[in-house]
């Protein structure tokens, strides 16, 4: 009697337990192209320079397009149009290049905030260093431009706008 309900309460143990594991959550398929699927929560978490749902956007994406510019320096309005497109592969998705920014391309990485930061630039008369932001359809970037040579050091203020 003794060894049945032993192994009554043996079997009632294994088949509760089974009764206890944890509920696995699915992502969706393409969440697994950039990022892993927290099967607790059942959300997608995304690899580096990757965000939505199924981390199918490139953190870099939103500031992608063509922008109105306005440019203001020492009193001069200057309005013209610029591109901001993926940028070389250093930064992977979070590169950008600005083309026809002051008659030059400059080169920067995004951030997940919202964030632009540019390094240098393809000139052969200066280098460029600057930062800036993104906020809604309009990018603000502050940059500063070291000519090589005998020139002084100048500052502009940029407004992109799509």
């Amino acid at each position: 009697m003794r060894k049945i309900a032993i192994g009554l309460m043996l079997i009632c143990t294994v088949g509760l337990s089974s009764c206890l594991e944890k509920v696995l959550k699915n992502c969706d398929a393409a969440c697994e192209n950039h990022g892993f699927c927290d099967e607790t929560t059942g959300t997608c978490d995304c690899d580096m320079g990757y965000e939505g749902t199924n981390c199918d956007i490139e953190t870099r994406a939103r500031f992608l397009g063509n922008y109105n510019v306005l440019e203001d320096s020492s009193g001069t309005i200057k309005n013209y149009t610029c591109i901001v497109s993926n940028g070389k592969g250093a930064y992977g998705p979070y590169g950008i290049t600005i083309t026809s920014l002051n008659g030059s391309s400059i080169d920067g990485k995004v951030t997940e905030n919202n964030s632009i930061n540019l390094d240098h630039g393809s000139g052969d008369f200066f280098n460029v260093q600057g930062s800036g932001n993104l906020n809604g359809n309009t990018i603000n970037l502050n940059i500063v431009f070291t000519p090589n040579g005998f020139n002084p050091t100048y500052t502009k203020i940029f407004t992109l706008t799509k």
